[in-house]
């Protein structure tokens, strides 16, 4: 008997029926695997194009260095110079092993051709005509293709006219040094003033050429990380050399942007910075900003807010000058004088001086005192005959020192402005005189 649900009774596909669990774990297994080899796909698929494109990109490279080497053989073949052609031609053998034409070349200079000219001879040839080239190139100035020349010559055959070469090469390098100075090519000029000292380092003329070049060096690594460094490089420079290619505008401009940064926290210093700039160009924005920080450094030094000491950096370069000040009804003047010829290197040095009267004679008992920022004032009288003098530490400071009045307080309006380096370093004995003018 026909069950009466049979006729609706459909028939069941195997997608119908679970899989076994152990074909459901291989399809999953599957999954991973296919995800696993995408992932890889898309990274390593690229890499190696780039590697591949990369490589060919290297590929050109060298043998765009080989062609230009190559070309420079058959210039030296033109020229009638076939070891130097030969050696051009292996060059480009090397960065392209695969240009024939190189290597055609290449054996047409090394395959002997019987009874030729021996090898010594035709190196004393070439070398003949690279001496004579460059005596030529020297006699017209064009110092770069002249060294180029003695180098060939020196890297063929350095026993060649030996003598006469060694003067000569010095002679290019130390012009072309100074040629490379006037153009602004100061890292060039250092190299080749160097290389000169290497044939001669007997002249302190091209030792304080390739000192300039050094400090002027410095003096740009430093600009816009250290203008410190940069103040002291340009400084020590500008008081050496004023004319040294733009050695002006970088020190006014190292000496502004260093007192805008000590502004903000140092004001005496900051007017020091000002006061060094404005010796070297006169600028009406920057007198303004000086006139600002002498206003805040004058405050500091007669209103201290704290004991503390607050030791600035500073430069070596000292500033001689002399500057009128009043006090009272009378007019001052001072001049801040180095000794550079007093070692310092005990770590201590000294600021000592005269004060005088309009006649030139010295005062007794007057009241001279210094102060750095956020210092009070450190006062002395002078003795008999008028000198006074302080101890000064190993530490760098920007003083501000002035003659004082009775009570030994009050400076006069405009304070001497001196850069103490320090008790280690050259021109920390330093010498500031005094006299009335009025």
């Amino acid at each position: 008997m026909t069950n009466r649900y049979d006729a609706h009774r459909r028939v069941r596909s195997p997608m119908d029926y679970p899989a076994p669990l152990g074909n459901r774990r291989w399809i999953l297994l599957f999954l991973i695997i296919a995800l696993v080899a995408c992932v890889l796909g898309a990274v390593i698929v690229p890499a190696g194009l780039g590697y591949i494109v990369g490589s060919r990109e290297l590929d050109e490279q060298r043998h765009e260095a080989a062609i230009l080497h190559f070309n420079r053989g058959l210039g030296y073949l033109a020229e009638n110079y076939p070891e130097l052609a030969a050696a051009e031609f292996d060059v480009a053998l090397q960065y392209d092993a695969a240009f024939e034409s190189a290597r055609e070349k290449l054996a047409e200079l090394t395959t002997p051709r019987g009874a030729g000219t021996p090898a010594p001879q035709a190196q004393d040839r070439v070398a003949a005509t690279l001496f004579d080239e460059s005596r030529g190139l020297i006699a017209q100035k064009q110092w770069s293709d002249a060294i180029l020349r003695l180098e060939q010559l020196r890297t063929l055959n350095a026993t060649f006219r030996a003598i006469e070469v060694k003067p000569l090469l010095y002679q290019a390098y130390v012009e072309g040094g100074k040629e490379a100075v006037a153009g602004g090519h100061i890292e060039l000029a250092r190299e080749r003033f160097d290389a000169a000292l290497a044939l001669n380092n007997g002249n302190p003329e091209i030792t304080r050429q390739r000192d300039f070049a050094a400090l002027y060096l410095e003096g740009k690594q430093a600009v816009g990380y250290n203008w410190q460094i940069a103040s002291q490089k340009f400084g020590l420079l500008y008081q050496r050399d004023p004319n040294y290619h733009d050695v002006k505008k970088q020190v006014f401009e190292a000496h502004t942007q260093y007192g805008d940064l000590a502004a903000k926290t140092s004001p005496c210093l900051a007017a020091r910075e000002y006061d060094s700039a404005l010796s070297v160009t006169q600028d009406a924005a920057v007198a303004n900003k000086r006139a600002q920080a002498m206003a805040q450094c004058r405050n500091i030094i007669t209103n201290p807010p704290t004991p503390t000491p607050i030791i600035s950096p500073t430069i070596t370069a000292t500033i001689t000058a002399t500057v009128p000040a009043t006090l009272n009804g009378e007019v001052y003047a001072y001049k801040i004088t180095p000794t550079l010829d007093r070692q310092c290197v005990s770590g201590i040095g000294t600021l000592s001086g005269t004060v005088r009267d309009t006649a030139g004679k010295p005062i007794a008992n007057a009241y001279v005192g210094f102060a750095t920022d956020g210092v009070p004032i450190v006062a002395t009288r002078t003795n008999g005959i008028g000198q006074y003098q302080f101890t000064l530490g190993k530490e760098s400071a920007a003083i501000m020192l002035a003659v004082l009045a009775a009570d030994g307080k009050t400076p006069f309006a405009t304070l001497a402005t001196i850069p103490y380096p320090g008790g280690y370093n050259p021109g920390c004995h330093i010498v500031v005189d005094w006299q009335r003018v009025q």
